[in-house]
């Protein structure tokens, strides 16, 4: 850990967490938006901009102008394609799974629940995700409300220190790149350390606080300070703190596509920071379970994929923008040391529905092999396979720089050749992978991955 003086002489201008300069005065109109998006005629061959601004008067939207999308888009209530680059691609984007569950909602009957869902959102925010058109925040990998309580928290506990200056918050907080610097965080705060020259620059530049302070209740903020709002601290520790293993929650969003499918689809907090809680808090850790969860996550044991295949059946193609698969294999995964006991290996089922669509819903073995209707996608039935198999992704890192969890690598098979993979005799295992080799060596050839159909079968132990 370097001094904070020296810390300090690293920070410039610029290097705070910032957010877009939309401005949206209300949850309210951030969802007029999104039904205005969703309403949009012929949207892939509709000029958003010129649309936007001659009919968002029926939708009771203030401004004409069509960049207030970005903040439904950070929401996770339209998808955004890429996320660290400006574009006006607004035609290729879809209203999410998120959107949807709102609409579902009606707010004047059921406004905890409707909370409840806004939180969730809230919690996913991630520096960065959306444009930032100078790479100012480039290398910042944070879910900023989550980091800020653990900075506070740890504050709180270990050091008695119940609030914090907005001054070191700006200085010492906001200005971390991954979760990993929060001990660091805590410990220029403990021992007072200076704040930065740029500290007036960061509070009128950021709008991270403002933006914190008008969509949660989790902490209190006035005019020079930041701490904990009591009446949800236990709330939100036992619940959802020491529920989930938020270091490696950090770890295994790194990637575009992994952070889509996080934030576009109802991940389940079950958690309200807006009206007060309803139930009452744990009170004792020891009453939590043993066992942490990580969001969305499962053994990639292609052995075990049930949870797996159904999550991605209850994918809507219609949510789904494929361009965010693009690059995915170029993203290291989340490295593990052998002493981990926490799953490993994760498949994200968002990749496994744009190849099931990208193979036109027929099985990649044998295009004839029909199953039956999904009644979930109204499509012949198909499940995702990795044909390298993603247990073996950190040493096929290793060895080419893929990450196997990638839909050149993603395979759809009718639910016969699928169980064949795993349950065949020695030749059909042979062939299945010979000849599903030679249908993705176009796609390996893509993405620079040159393993051989005898280095495959060795890994299926053949």
């Amino acid at each position: 850990m370097i001094s904070a003086e020296e810390y300090l002489s690293l920070l410039n201008e610029k290097s705070v967490w910032v957010f877009t300069k939309q401005q949206v005065s209300s949850f309210d109109e951030i969802i007029r938006v999104t039904n205005f998006f969703e309403n949009i005629p012929n949207r892939e061959e509709t000029n958003i901009e010129q649309y936007f601004s001659e009919h968002h008067a029926e939708y009771g939207i203030e401004t004409d102008r069509h960049r207030t999308l970005v903040i439904p888009q950070f929401f996770g209530l339209i998808t955004k394609t890429p996320f660290y680059q400006r574009s006006g691609q607004y035609n290729k984007e879809k209203p999410t799974a998120v959107y949807d569950r709102l609409k579902e909602i009606n707010p004047n009957l059921n406004l905890y629940e409707y909370n409840k869902i806004i939180t969730e959102q809230v919690l996913k925010f991630k520096i960065h995700a959306i444009i930032d058109t100078a790479n100012n925040n480039e290398y910042y990998n944070i879910l900023p409300i989550i980091f800020i309580y653990k900075v506070l928290k740890e504050l709180q506990t270990q050091y008695g220190i119940n609030e914090v200056s907005l001054d070191h918050l700006y200085t010492y907080i906001m200005t971390c790149k991954e979760y990993s610097e929060w001990e660091n965080a805590v410990e220029y705060i403990r021992t007072d350390s200076p704040i930065s020259e740029h500290v007036a620059h960061y509070k009128d530049y950021s709008r991270i606080v403002s933006l914190i302070r008008n969509n949660t209740k989790l902490f209190i903020i006035n005019s020079s300070t930041i701490s904990i709002n009591p009446t949800f601290d236990n709330y939100f520790n036992y619940n959802f703190m020491q529920k989930y293993d938020i270091e490696e929650l950090n770890e295994i969003l790194l990637r575009d596509v992994d952070y889509s499918y996080f934030l576009y689809n109802i991940q389940g907090f079950d958690i309200n920071l807006i009206d007060e809680p309803q139930v009452e808090t744990v009170e004792a850790e020891n009453q939590i379970a043993e066992e942490k969860e990580i969001i969305e996550s499962e053994e990639s044991d292609d052995e075990k994929d049930d949870n797996y295949i159904d999550k991605i059946d209850n994918i809507n193609e219609y949510n789904v923008n494929p361009d965010v698969a693009e690059g995915a294999a170029q993203v290291a995964p989340a490295q593990y040391d052998e002493t981990s006991i926490s799953k490993k290996y994760r498949r994200n089922p968002l990749l496994g529905r744009i190849a099931i669509q990208n193979a036109y819903y027929c099985c990649e073995n044998d295009p004839h092999h029909e199953t039956f209707e999904s009644a979930k996608t109204h499509k012949n039935f198909m499940e995702a396979h990795h044909l390298v198999p993603v247990k073996y992704q950190q040493q096929i890192w290793q060895k080419y720089n893929i990450n196997v969890d990638c839909t050149e690598n993603i395979v759809a098979l009718c639910p016969t050749c699928h169980r064949a993979f795993h349950n065949g005799t020695k030749e059909v295992k042979i062939r299945l992978i010979e000849n599903i080799y030679n249908r993705v060596l176009p796609k390996y050839r893509y993405i620079g991955f040159d393993i051989s159909v005898d280095e495959i079968k060795k890994l299926y132990k053949l």
